[in-house]
C-alpha cells in the first residue's frame, strides 16, 4: 500500500484513509454501514455489497472495537507486501470507537466446499498447497488471528487467507501462535476428510519449516491431542467416549459424532 494510492478522507465524523484507484465515494460507504446486517460475529458483521458497489465486502466494528478496523488495514498491506494473497483495502476508517473496513471480493471458493468435491490426486496437491501456504505465513512472522476454514478461500488452486483483524507479525510470536493455528485449521470436520489428509497439510507444513524429523513428531502428536481436546470441548463430546474411539473415527464423524455410526470412508 503506498503513500500515494492511499489518501484521507473524512465524511460526517468519520476518518480513514481510501483507496484513490477505487473510485468509490466514502460517503456511500458508510452509509451502508449504518444497515446492521450479515453475517456477525463476536465483533462485528459482514456483508457483500452491491449495485455500484458489487465485488466489495464491508465489514463493521461496532464500539468500542473499532480500532480493529485499522489493524485489519495494516495487516492486510503488510501480508499483500510479503506475497500473500489477502483482500485487497479499499478504505478503513472510525468514528466514536466505531469501525469500518471495505474490501475487494478475493474470487474462489471456500476451502472446504473445494475440499468436498475435489478427489484423488487434485485433492492431495489443493492440501499439500494449504500446508504449505500456512507454513509460508509463519516462517514470514505472521500469525493469524482466526485460522479456521471459512477464513480461507482457494483460487486457482492458489490459498487466500481473509479477516485480519487479529492477525499479528513478529517472529516471537509464531511458536505458540503457530500451534494455535494448526489447531484452529485442523478442528474442522468434514464428511471424506480423514487422518490420510490432515497428515498431507501437516507433512507439508513441517517441509515449509524446515522442521526435522524429531520436530515433526512433537508436533504432530501435540496437535492431535489439542484438536480432540477442542473438539471435545467445543462439540460437548463426553471425552472417556471420544477417547475410547481415538483420533482418527473423532475427525473422520463428519458431524455430530455419534460412536455407533460407521465411519466415512476417507475419499482421495
Amino acid at each position: 500500500m503506498t503513500a500515494e494510492r492511499h489518501v484521507r478522507w473524512r465524511h460526517d465524523g468519520w476518518r480513514g484513509v481510501m483507496d484513490v484507484e477505487a473510485g468509490v465515494a466514502p460517503g456511500r460507504l458508510v452509509a451502508a454501514a449504518g444497515d446492521a446486517t450479515g453475517r456477525r460475529s463476536r465483533h462485528a458483521w459482514t456483508r457483500a455489497l452491491d449495485g455500484v458497489h458489487a465485488g466489495l465486502w464491508l465489514k463493521v466494528y461496532p464500539a468500542p472495537d473499532g480500532r480493529r478496523a485499522w489493524r485489519a488495514w495494516r495487516m492486510g498491506g503488510a501480508l499483500a507486501a510479503s506475497g500473500f494473497d489477502v483482500p485487497d483495502g479499499v478504505l478503513v476508517g472510525v468514528r466514536r470507537r466505531a469501525g469500518v473496513l471495505v474490501t475487494r471480493e478475493v474470487g474462489g471458493r471456500a476451502l472446504l466446499d473445494v475440499v468436498a468435491t475435489t478427489h484423488g490426486a487434485a485433492k492431495r496437491e489443493l492440501l499439500r498447497a494449504l500446508g504449505r501456504a500456512v507454513g509460508a505465513l509463519h516462517a514470514a512472522g505472521f500469525v493469524h488471528g482466526d485460522l479456521v476454514p471459512s477464513n480461507v478461500q482457494v483460487r486457482d488452486g492458489a490459498i487466500a487467507f481473509l479477516d485480519h483483524d487479529r492477525t499479528r507479525r513478529g517472529h516471537a510470536l509464531v511458536w505458540w501462535g503457530a500451534r494455535r493455528n494448526l489447531v484452529q485449521l485442523g478442528r474442522f470436520v468434514a464428511p471424506g476428510v480423514g487422518l490420510g489428509d490432515r497428515v498431507r497439510v501437516l507433512a507439508a507444513y513441517a517441509d515449509r519449516r524446515g522442521l526435522s524429523r524429531r520436530a515433526r513428531r512433537r508436533l504432530a502428536r501435540w496437535v492431535a491431542a489439542k484438536v480432540t481436546e477442542r473438539r471435545i470441548a467445543i462439540d460437548r463430546i463426553p471425552a472417556e467416549q471420544a477417547l475410547r474411539a481415538g483420533h482418527e473415527r473423532l475427525m473422520r464423524s463428519g458431524g455430530p459424532f455419534d460412536p455407533a455410526a460407521p465411519v466415512p470412508e476417507e475419499r482421495g
